[in-house]
């Protein structure tokens, strides 16, 4: 008995050496994940004046998708944002109707009716963003750099109004990390300076329906250089995420543009998006 007791005091003696210094070593941190995507369903309010078509206030609140993501690699912050959405645009009057006209040749008369057209508008953007740390510590760090943008504006009603542009943004992100399963970020971008294709009358402008017909990519030569003397815009996006385990999280966010496009004629836009999606870490 006096040896198995010494045996099992020797055993215990010698486990309580080899657990008490792992217990006392400080837990690894656990490994970063640099990578993120998410996508999100919202609701976006919407003001517009497109002037190519009429100088009209129009007014569209509808639903809006988005995907994002993120890496993170040393100081570098790469990001992207791909947003889209499309409704029926309504004047805050209302609709005021467009008198039609119709000739027969048999009589030799003209008949006239009231048309209400539906005016359909299309709004999308896909940016890319590059960061660099400036700023900041570990659970507020900021980033500036800048970022690539094209976006397209679509008013289709009697005949299309189109712009198309790209663009290179000054651009700045900034984090909030809470605590490990709290993030709140924020994002800014302003174009300095890109290429947009944007008719003064796109359904009635010949180059257009020439080029359309011979070759579609001719029509970027309609084109011209903008900058801040023509086109001026902020676009803005707030995101809070809650990590509900290691590899995914809910978030919800804000987002908001204003812009303003110069020629040939005026178009003003103002928008506020409210969103909530999924993201997913690794």
């Amino acid at each position: 008995m006096r040896i198995l007791s010494k045996n099992a005091l020797l055993t215990m003696a010698l486990m309580l050496c080899a657990i008490v210094p792992a217990v006392s070593q400080p837990q690894k941190m656990e490994k970063e994940k640099p990578f993120l995507i998410g996508a999100g369903l919202g609701y976006s309010f919407t003001g517009y004046r497109e002037e190519t078509y009429s100088p009209m206030n129009r007014f569209l609140n509808t639903l809006s998708y988005t995907i994002y993501g993120s890496i993170e690699k040393g100081n570098f912050f790469h990001s992207f944002n791909v947003g889209f959405f499309m409704g029926n645009a309504e004047m805050a009057s209302g609709e005021k109707p467009v008198l039609m006209q119709e000739f027969d040749p048999q009589k030799g008369e003209a008949s006239y009716w009231a048309h209400f057209p539906r005016y359909l508008d299309i709004r999308g953007n896909i940016e890319y963003a590059l960061d660099y740390r400036l700023w900041g510590n570990k659970t507020f760090p900021g980033y500036l750099g800048g970022a690539f943008r094209a976006d397209v504006y679509m008013q289709l009603a009697q005949y299309p109004s189109i712009t198309g542009l790209v663009s290179l943004d000054l651009h700045a992100s900034q984090k909030w990390i809470i605590n490990a399963e709290n993030t709140l970020s924020f994002s800014v971008g302003l174009p300095l300076f890109g290429y947009a294709v944007r008719p003064a009358y796109a359904g009635a402008d010949q180059a257009l329906l020439d080029y359309s017909a011979e070759n579609p990519l001719k029509v970027i030569t309609l084109g011209r250089i903008i900058s801040l003397h023509n086109y001026w815009a902020v676009f803005g996006d707030l995101k809070y995420h809650h990590g509900i385990n290691s590899l995914i999280s809910f978030y919800s966010g804000i987002g908001f543009e204003i812009s303003r496009i110069n020629f040939p004629r005026p178009r003003i836009d103002s928008i506020l998006r409210l969103n909530t999606g999924i993201a997913f870490t690794f």
